[in-house]
């Protein structure tokens, strides 16, 4: 476990560790959804262990799996350090709740023919150890001011994202009609890159002073992760830049979203400062981009809104397509890094 180098991983590990020495037929990671929905959980995580007639193990995983209504046992896990037991569908099921500086982040669940209280010193010791390096590796990816995910960890995010992405696409795939749940990925869903960039914002630090400014982030973080989804990232990349990766949904749905932003800060009043506002490029993400292409393209159409009256946002396709911006770089020159 503390050789992995960022949080999905660690995920990963702690349950593939636990599968490995307990008797278990199912674990499931549920974490809350935050902001306005606090009577569901989301299921990031689950492992099927199958055995065959020899007691031969296979894996079985499952990434995003469906949102779980929150019980009165779910809840117990979630405000109380001790774990939560009782009877479920493969027997004996056992919940415990995951820390990270005295906050719960996170329900372990596992399920077993067997009585699991009397492997709890077991399971939370293993626990302590995830908890322990869970926080020392949100101090390396997350960015200190805001909380978000700082850019080091853009790269692999984005990656896994994809990963996720295509599974999903062909898991729907095989699936029929009636299979099909309001996260089915039709053939019009893609995943989105926002930036984001406050605007004047030298004009903030230098007329009201950094603390004012760090205030301005703080707040925009916070609605940041207010208006989106829990599940799409959300990034601050270095002074007044953020970023946000959409989760695949069709391109209306990704205009209205970030219309939606724009409009919740350009709204919202600042102590001294009153009004801020930020201008937004956003493009698509396909299977076959390179990180450094779909930052290029969102960075060109947020560069347009930044050129044509700032609190707006603009897509680099729509761009392309009316001729406002170009694809080809000036010059014909190639910029690999």
């Amino acid at each position: 476990m503390t050789g992995q180098r960022d949080v999905d991983s660690l995920e990963y590990s702690l349950v593939a560790t636990l599968a490995e020495m307990l008797s278990v037929h199912e674990i499931s990671l549920y974490k809350r959804l935050p902001y306005g929905h606090p009577n569901e959980v989301e299921e990031v995580l689950h492992l099927s262990i199958l055995k065959n007639d020899k007691g031969e193990a296979s894996y079985l995983w499952r990434d995003a799996g469906p949102l779980v209504p929150v019980d009165g046992y779910i809840e117990k896990a979630f405000s109380v350090r001790s774990p939560v037991s009782y009877r479920g569908a493969w027997g004996e099921c056992l919940l415990i709740g995951l820390f990270c500086e005295g906050e719960a982040v996170g329900v372990l669940r596992l399920d077993s023919e067997q009585n699991m209280l009397q492997f709890t010193t077991l399971i939370e010791g293993v626990i302590r150890i995830y908890e322990n390096y869970l926080l020392i590796l949100n101090e390396s990816e997350r960015d200190k001011l805001t909380g978000l995910l700082n850019r080091r960890t853009f790269d692999s995010k984005l990656s896994r994202l994809l990963q996720i992405q295509r599974a999903k696409k062909e898991e729907d795939i095989l699936k029929t009609p009636s299979e099909k749940t309001k996260r089915y990925l039709g053939p019009d869903s893609f995943a989105w890159l926002v930036i984001l960039d406050v605007d004047h914002f030298k004009r903030v630090n230098d007329t009201f002073g950094h603390v004012y400014g760090d205030e301005v982030l703080l707040t925009l973080s916070q609605k940041m992760a207010c208006s989106f989804r829990a599940t799409d990232l959300l990034f601050r990349f270095g002074g007044e830049e953020f970023v946000v990766v959409l989760e695949p949904i069709p391109f209306e749905m990704a205009q209205k979203t970030v219309e939606r932003f724009r409009k919740v800060i350009a709204d919202h009043a600042f102590p001294q400062i009153d009004q801020i506002t930020i201008s937004l490029g956003f493009a698509k993400i396909t299977e076959s981009d390179y990180p450094p292409t779909i930052l290029e393209h969102a960075d060109k159409a947020l560069y347009y809104a930044k050129e044509h009256g700032r609190n707006c946002a603009y897509n680099y396709e729509v761009l392309v397509e009316k001729g406002e911006i170009t694809t080809e770089k000036e010059g014909g020159s190639i910029d690999l890094f």
